[in-house]
């Protein structure tokens, strides 16, 4: 039989029967919950009356304020219902929902959540203002802005679980003259909010603050899978019920103008969120059957971005000064080349920002745009209207332009065009996905470029990766297992003089140990002997030969250089560079191939330890003194053999000039 709450408090000793009687009269007069009244009257706290509550009825008592609610848990249960119920979804293990209420006596209110959730509910007892506080910091209130998707004045269809009166907020609009985005009003902020709704964007609103390139969003056989993917790689973030799959891909869909009926068929479009601090960013979205139902992937196209200089991408200083040089030329092309995601288009587009000025017309093609540049025509590739690389390429030619961005040569066509404008006067940066610098020859070749043409057009070559860049708040040192050394061409006594790191994990970091990614370069610079290689066929590794012994530094040598200098670890390379063991260093003196492990150059004898003599960090080329100890970097034989070499270089003092200072002697005398 139910207990009635004054029997319980009575029953707990906090409050008399007259206390009770006085308050039910109260409570009859005000029409108040008694519980309220009771506080009202300073007859018994919140607190007191819900642990009490708790002990009678052997239900948990949770401080909400010091445990608070799953963020993903919240969400499943609708805000309305919260406010109106007093409770909150608090955690979910497996097919168990812990919720706490308020009054843990409205046993109903337990089998409607029960039936609405899909899951068993097991009730714990909170304060109503507890409740309403996780209420109010769980559900995420900002609204999302649509984009895009379906011609005006089509109806969009309403996803399931979704309330009707939410449908006339996120009606498309397109300008009719255009096929941009043109962003509307977003959804307003509502306390009735339904749980998709707010699933949504709390998944968005999630990948925005954790900086995630891609979202991902992955049904399974029980359930649906939210990762985030964070420098690189992905991490799983959310574990939600499978119930919310139809209702969470149709919400995405609706607000990137897909066709919610159509899920047999890949799909894209686009969304545009307002974020908390008022910007807008905007996701590319796509859909893609599985086994399990449809898949879709967001990602971030944070147009507000500032572009980084080229100082700040991780170039060496012989490739920087390398790059510099190819972007003086006045015609030709640069080429930039890696996998997807390895950072082409941010080097491009800080290439482009240390060349434009008013004296140049820029103009970029891109697929899509990713940064919104200052001063630069931008260009979009658009295949419904038939706008390709090739045939805005056509067009932007007849824009006088000085300096041509092409996102990416993917048909013979784009190249053919591209090479022709390179050899006509105008500068041309591209990109292209091979592993190495060497090989971008062989793709261009493969894709119907004659070898002459790429001979007489090409500049040079840069080839790149990211790697994930170490926490300076967390990071610790230590030695490498032999292993890795090996894989690294690196002994053990010289190990003890590289100062390794490895990565440990703090809240600056999310508890990864790794905080955003620097690029690991491979410059070629397309010098007379390697162009006439490319036109008369060379093979990849006789280019890479010839290449390394003018002084190019390999993908995997510039990595192990950031690894001495603590900007990354040795794992990190080894999981982006593969080929460190077949790579080469170069001296520096005689330009001569060497080995990684070499003390000195068995050519001409020049020392090549890239560590400062005093302290043994890594050091750049070019750097006259250590940044970390302030002491030159001639180490101390190299300085007496310099000095040696100088004084047999003086001329011999003439016997003039000795009767002279004689002579000034005797008379200072």
């Amino acid at each position: 039989m139910r207990k009635k709450l004054g029997e319980c408090l009575i029953q707990a000793g906090l409050i008399t029967d007259d206390d009770l009687q006085a308050a039910l009269v109260e409570h009859k007069r005000t029409g108040e919950r008694l519980g309220a009244v009771l506080v009202r009257l300073n007859l018994a706290t919140e607190r007191q009356i819900a642990k009490a509550l708790a002990y009678q009825l052997g239900f948990p008592y949770l401080n909400l304020a010091e445990n608070p609610p799953d963020a993903a848990a919240v969400i499943l249960i609708a805000k309305d219902v919260a406010l109106k119920r007093s409770c909150v979804a608090v955690r979910l293990d497996k097919n168990l929902l812990t919720v706490a209420m308020a009054d843990p006596l409205l046993f109903s209110l337990v089998q409607d959540l029960e039936f609405q959730t899909g899951y068993r509910i097991k009730q714990i007892v909170a304060t109503r203002a507890d409740i309403l506080e996780a209420i109010a910091a769980g559900y995420p209130d900002k609204a999302l802005m649509r984009t895009a998707g379906a011609q005006a004045g089509v109806p969009a269809s309403r996803p399931a679980g979704r309330e009707p009166q939410a449908s006339a907020e996120s009606s498309l609009m397109r300008r009719p003259d255009e096929d941009g985005y043109e962003p509307i009003a977003g959804l307003k902020e509502r306390s009735e909010a339904a749980p998709i709704i707010d699933l949504v964007d709390l998944v968005v609103k999630s990948a925005i603050k954790a900086g995630a390139s891609d979202v991902h969003v992955e049904p399974m056989e029980k359930g649906v899978l939210i990762r985030h993917r964070l420098d690189g790689l992905l991490k799983e973030v959310m574990d939600l019920p499978k119930w919310v799959h139809e209702g969470l891909i149709a919400r995405l869909k609706i607000m990137a103008g897909m066709d919610i009926a159509e899920k047999r068929l890949p799909q894209d479009g686009r969304v545009r969120v307002a974020t908390e601090e008022g910007k807008d960013v905007d996701f590319r979205a796509s859909t893609l059957r599985t086994l399990h139902g449809e898949k879709m992937v967001l990602r971030v196209l944070d147009q507000n971005r500032g572009v980084p200089p080229l100082e700040e991408l991780g170039f060496s200083a012989t490739a920087l000064n390398d790059l510099r040089g190819f972007l003086k030329f006045q015609h030709g092309m640069i080429l930039v080349v890696g996998p997807t995601g390895s950072g082409k288009t941010t080097t491009l587009c800080s290439a482009l920002m240390s060349v434009q000025s008013e004296r140049t017309n820029v103009i970029t093609i891109e697929d899509p745009i990713e940064y919104q540049l200052p001063g630069i025509n931008q260009t979009q590739v658009n295949e419904k209207i038939k706008l390709t690389f090739a045939s805005a390429l056509r067009s932007i030619l007849r824009q006088d332009p000085d300096v041509i961005l092409v996102g990416e040569i993917r048909d013979n066509e784009t190249a053919r065009i591209a090479m022709q404008a390179a050899q006509t006067g105008h500068l041309v940066l591209t990109t292209l996905h091979t592993d190495d610098a060497p090989s971008a020859v062989t793709r261009l070749t493969d894709i119907g470029v004659e070898p002459y043409v790429i001979a007489s057009a090409t500049i040079g070559v840069v080839a790149q990766r990211l790697v994930r860049r170490l926490c300076s708040a967390c990071r610790r040192q230590y030695t490498p297992p032999p292993d890795t050394l090996r894989a690294l061409n690196i002994t053990e006594a010289d190990a003890a003089h590289i100062p390794f790191y490895r990565p440990v994990g703090c809240d600056a970091c999310h508890h990864t140990g790794y905080k955003g990614r620097i690029g690991i370069y491979e410059v070629m610079k397309v010098s007379d002997r390697i162009r006439r290689m490319i036109a008369q066929r060379a093979s990849e590794d006789a280019v890479r030969e010839v290449a390394q012994s003018t002084g190019m530094l390999a993908l995997g040598d510039d990595a192990l250089a950031k690894v001495k200098a603590g900007v990354t670890t040795a794992e990190e390379l080894l999981r982006v560079v593969t080929e460190v063991r077949e790579m080469r260093s170069v001296c520096p003196g005689c330009a001569g191939p060497v080995a990684l492990d070499f003390v000195a150059c068995p050519h001409c004898g020049r020392r090549l330890s890239g560590a400062c003599p005093g302290c043994a960090r890594s050091l750049q080329p070019g750097w006259t003194f250590c940044p970390y100890c302030a002491r030159g970097t001639e180490a101390r034989s190299d300085r007496r053999l310099r000095e040696r070499r100088e004084a047999r270089e003086l001329p011999p003092a003439s016997v003039t000039n000795v009767t002279n200072v004689t002579e000034f002697k005797k008379g200072m005398s």
